[in-house]
């Protein structure tokens, strides 16, 4: 987010200044929970973002060496928010050498995220937690979810990459069946998306998990048809970088049943045009702000 981003979304928060249109059918996805206001990919930013009445927690899943999925972004400790297994600073420069696929899940609950302010998001609150696995947040937020009478979805990033294979996560295909594994004992395979920059992945999750819900995500330097035509069939969702959202876009994804739900869209001038265009969803780490840009 550049700081015009921040100034603007500060503004509207402080100020309470939203547009008043009704575009209450658009989904909106908490980023990472929601990362503007907790520690990313925390259970306490999955149960703030259900209290913002998100319609899906989006989060990121990595593989610890006892083949554990957790919540990561990155496949390793990064410097920003986490601290080394001796609770010491980590660096830029040595982050991934603290590689997850290294740790076994106990190792990981002894290294602490979320002690300190994270620079480039200055309203998120400082809570120190250990990375979850996904199989307790999925529970914990059920059970939230259940009391509290609120409807979600889930969207589970796998974060794979060709050059990670056998370093930060095992063969694509095991990592996938992994959290498919996870999905289905947790019998939330209606309410589940599966979303990947990976092609490999989504392609054998197609062919091996033909129940699970697909979003291709594509990069800012990524051409959309080029990745949508190496992918080699039609996803459930697309998620362009919100830059790449044209109106023949939105077309296209209409004519075809496709969600297009662009990530990650931190100021309200920006949710507003794309959702004029007829975007399906955003995905934001500022949910409440959206929510109320948009009417809800």
């Amino acid at each position: 987010m550049t700081s015009d981003d921040l100034r603007i979304g500060l503004l509207l928060l402080v100020t309470g200044i939203f547009t008043s249109c009704k575009h209450s059918n658009i989904e909106i996805h908490g980023h990472r929970g929601c990362r503007g206001y907790w520690p990313e990919n925390s259970i306490y930013g999955m149960i703030a973002a259900l209290q913002m009445d998100v319609d899906a927690l989006e989060m990121d899943v990595v593989v610890t060496s006892d083949l554990q999925v957790i919540l990561s972004h990155e496949p390793f400790f990064q410097h920003e928010i986490c601290l080394d297994p001796n609770g010491n600073r980590i660096y830029e420069s040595t982050q991934e050498a603290y590689n997850i696929y290294e740790f076994t899940y106990e190792q990981v609950k002894k290294t602490k995220c979320g002690t300190y302010p994270h620079p480039r998001f200055p309203l998120q609150k400082q809570r120190e937690y250990f990375k979850p696995k996904l199989s307790d947040v999925i529970d914990t937020v059920e059970v939230f979810a259940k009391n509290k009478g609120k409807k979600f979805y889930y969207n589970i990033e796998i974060k794979a990459r060709d050059e990670w294979e056998g370093i930060f996560h095992p063969d694509y295909r095991a990592f996938a069946d992994l959290v498919a594994g996870v999905i289905y004992r947790h019998k939330i395979v209606d309410r589940c998306l599966v979303q990947s920059f990976h092609l490999p992945t989504l392609q054998y999750l197609r062919q091996a998990h033909p129940a699970l819900r697909l979003a291709l995500l594509i990069d800012a330097d990524e051409k959309p048809s080029e990745k949508l035509d190496m992918l080699g069939f039609l996803p459930d969702v697309m998620s362009p970088h919100y830059s790449h959202i044209l109106p023949q876009w939105v077309k296209f994804c209409n004519s075809r049943r496709i969600k297009l739900i662009p990530w990650t869209v931190n100021d309200i001038p920006t949710a507003l045009k794309l959702i004029k265009m007829g975007v399906h969803g955003i995905i934001t780490d500022y949910p409440d702000s959206i929510a109320r840009a948009t009417g809800r």
